[in-house]
């Protein structure tokens, strides 16, 4: 049942004992007077309990990742590539590339974007050290 306003008193219901706050110090002041602080040490689990912590989210998770490459890699069935001697795979690999073929679309304007400038004399001083006749140059050129 509410009260109306008017039978509200404005009186404090709460009160504080006699000297209360002259004794609570009192009292404080007593108790631990007396007693001394102990310094507890950690005990080697205690300290240690971090780092075996991290150990064991790591060894958990090794686990975690061997289990599933287990179950979701085929195991034992590895294919091997066939054992061939290097004549043979140049036989059957090197020789059938058609080198015209690769000419052909192979863009020239990429090769003579990139090619320095040289004079006719720096050509004819490097097929002379190339060994080739001279009389071939000025015929080439």
């Amino acid at each position: 049942m509410m009260r109306n306003l008017d039978e509200i008193t404005n009186k404090n219901p709460f009160k504080v004992p006699e000297n209360y706050f002259e004794e609570v110090n009192r009292k404080i002041i007593a108790s631990t007077a007396g007693a001394e602080t102990k310094d507890r040490q950690k005990g080697l689990y205690r300290r240690l309990r971090p780092i075996l912590a991290a150990a064991a989210s790591v060894a958990v998770l090794i686990l975690l990742s061997y289990a599933a490459l287990k179950i979701f890699l085929p195991s034992g069935n590895t294919t091997r590539m066939p054992e061939i001697s290097l004549q043979e795979f140049s036989d059957t690999y090197l020789n059938d590339i058609d080198v015209l073929s690769l000419e052909e679309a192979a863009d020239p304007a990429a090769f003579y974007n990139k090619v320095p400038d040289v004079s006719n004399s720096e050509i004819i001083d490097y097929l002379i050290l190339e060994n080739i006749d001279i009389n071939e140059i000025y015929e080439l050129l």
